[in-house]
């Protein structure tokens, strides 16, 4: 009878975890992800009620990681000087991340259980990919750099989506063995994908997925597909520069050095920069707790912006003027920064330890001499961190959707390396 249980919470499990993954990539239909996520907490919560989870390594570096991570930013949320809005930003964004992945690593033992929920991350992102192009197919194309894309319920914040969803699609479609039509859906969705992002006009992004699947290609050894990507790439390069259009002007900028040393070519992020390095000096070590929302608050509370309208007007014209100091809409746009913000440089260190122990166990499993579906997952998913520390060069993403679905990819590569270890104890090596 346990057994039965078992099964029936486990299958309960798996679709609530399909469902909060499924729609993380749109910026709209918020209650979808609330019933995944509580669907999930209620069931996780049921198994550990009536059983400890398998597969729960507590000695594992990665889980040790975590349990400081989490129990830091506690720590500062409770004791910092907003700790309502911190305990409430925990909430929302990590727990939701961790119970992500418990749940996976509890759930999956093999590469093999986990190509359904890959097929779920691949599918999602096919959906929005092809909602985003039908929601903008009666408009100027031209001129799609200057649709207001923020508030379009697909396209928004596409670009910086694609730079997890479009790389991992390409690890997917060289490393795991999957059927002929899934496949064509993930070709398919790569390919338009790539030509969304280049009329985006987002330049991180522009050049972040490129490299990161260039970095996939050349691992895997898909040497026509590469051929073939330095092909349209070349292409796109020349119709970038080769046109007098103001459409392309933001990625000509790329090749002006101009544009990496100086507050206009960074668009101001240097002012921003500095203007969260002015509020970070007053509580360097723990932050002012978790989340970044509030950056608005505690620059209204330090007395900032009369120092910053008189010296720094620059600063002052991003976090005063154009932003109003209002709640979530300061940020501090580089993602080491915010970490700073939230949860000081203890906080840094610890997450940057908690990639550390991902990152060890992504080369563990790499160097292995025996070509597998483990080891190519592995080999080949290189360019998704890549991609993840040049996006957060000019953002912050390690919370919201992009969080949930990198504490996926966290987790499976926890499930693969576990995999890996146990095939190595069974074979007496």
């Amino acid at each position: 009878m346990n057994t039965v249980n078992s099964l029936d919470i486990s299958k309960f499990l798996r679709f609530f975890l399909y469902i909060l993954i499924l729609f993380q990539p749109f910026t709209r239909f918020n209650s979808f992800r609330e019933i995944g996520f509580y669907g999930l907490l209620l069931f996780f919560a049921v198994k550990l009620f009536k059983n400890k989870p398998a597969h729960l390594q507590l000695n594992d570096k990665t889980i040790i990681t975590i349990f400081f991570l989490v129990t830091w930013s506690l720590l500062v949320s409770i004791f910092g000087p907003y700790p309502l809005d911190s305990l409430n930003a925990i909430r929302k964004n990590l727990l939701v991340e961790v119970l992500i992945f418990l749940v996976i690593i509890t759930e999956f033992k093999t590469i093999q259980e986990l190509k359904t929920l890959f097929l779920v991350v691949v599918a999602s992102f096919s959906v929005i990919t092809l909602a985003a192009i039908s929601e903008n197919a009666l408009s100027d194309w031209t001129n799609f750099h200057q649709l207001t894309k923020t508030h379009q319920m697909f396209i928004g914040g596409y670009a910086n989506n694609a730079t997890f969803y479009l790389p991992f699609i390409a690890v997917w479609l060289t490393a795991v063995n999957e059927t002929a039509w899934k496949k064509w859906l993930g070709s398919i969705t790569l390919l338009s994908g790539l030509i969304i992002v280049f009329i985006y006009n987002s330049r991180t992004a522009m050049i972040a997925i490129p490299m990161a699947i260039f970095i996939t290609f050349l691992l895997s050894k898909r040497y026509k597909l590469l051929i073939v990507s330095l092909a349209i790439f070349i292409l796109c390069m020349h119709v970038i520069f080769s046109s007098k259009s103001d459409v392309f002007s933001k990625y000509r900028s790329l090749s002006n050095p101009e544009t990496y040393i100086t507050k206009e070519g960074t668009s101001k992020r240097f002012s921003i920069w500095q203007g969260a390095s002015h509020i970070i000096k007053e509580r360097p070590f723990v932050g002012y707790g978790y989340g970044w929302k509030k950056m608005a608050w505690v620059v209204k509370d330090s007395g900032h912006q009369k120092y910053w309208k008189e010296k720094h007007p620059d600063i002052y014209d991003y976090y005063i003027e154009e932003a109003h100091s209002s709640y979530g809409k300061v940020n501090p746009h580089n993602l080491i920064l915010q970490i700073i913000f939230e949860i000081g440089l203890i906080g840094l260190a610890l997450f940057i330890g908690f990639w550390a122990t991902v990152i060890s166990k992504i080369f563990k499993v790499a160097s292995s001499e025996k070509s597998s579906e483990m080891r190519n997952f592995m080999l080949y998913s290189f360019g998704i961190p890549v991609s993840y520390i040049m996006i957060n060069i000019t953002n912050g993403f390690w919370q919201e959707a992009y969080g949930n679905i990198i504490f996926m990819f966290i987790a499976s590569i926890f499930v693969i390396h576990r995999q890996y270890i146990n095939q190595l104890e069974l074979n007496g090596r």
